[in-house]
């Protein structure tokens, strides 16, 4: 006997939802925005914050104690590396320039950072059915799966503020202009 919604109305509600959303966030990312250098790290900060929230928060009462083997950690860090590899990817596809009325810092979202977004909904989507259908026949621990998806994300996003800030100093650097001699 099944009880609770039907899956398939769960995830037609969720693209429903979403598709609105990720339209005003694609209208929003091609249209030149201000860049705040000085503010960049605040993001990051908070999204590194919760992920190590999220990872070392003791379980609420009831729970077993989590702990995380060594084999853990080496997927954590995969999953480190592949959301920094992403996230640097992402950032590169960010268009950077410097307003030539003002000298301030522009940026425009690529396609290619849209993509991203909507393949990372995709992917958590797909993850959660096939974890429910399957984990226990495949042996996948799905809080393993969880974490390391906090972990991808959470270094998606710092790293591809990282490679902003980095390359819009260079920008700005460039449109200086030079002392006369």
């Amino acid at each position: 006997m099944h009880h609770g919604p039907d899956p398939t109305t769960i995830t037609l509600i969720t693209v429903l939802i979403l598709l609105p959303l990720l339209y005003r966030r694609m209208r929003k990312l091609s249209r030149p925005q201000p860049l705040k250098l000085d503010r960049l790290w605040i993001r990051p900060a908070f999204i590194l914050a919760g992920c190590t929230l999220a990872l070392l928060a003791p379980q609420p009462p009831g729970m077993p104690a989590r702990v995380l083997a060594p084999p853990d950690w080496g997927w954590l860090a995969v999953a480190a590396a592949a959301g920094a590899w992403a996230g640097w990817q992402m950032g590169r596809t960010m268009h950077i320039e410097v307003h030539p009325e003002d000298g301030t810092l522009m940026t425009r979202g690529g396609m290619a950072a849209m993509l991203v977004i909507v393949v990372l909904i995709m992917f958590r989507m797909g993850l959660r059915g096939g974890l429910q259908m399957e984990a226990r026949a495949w042996h996948l621990n799905a809080l393993l799966i969880s974490d390391a998806s906090i972990v991808f994300s959470a270094l998606l996003f710092s790293v591809r503020s990282l490679e902003m800030y980095l390359r819009a100093r260079r920008v700005m650097a460039a449109a200086a202009p030079k002392p006369r001699s």
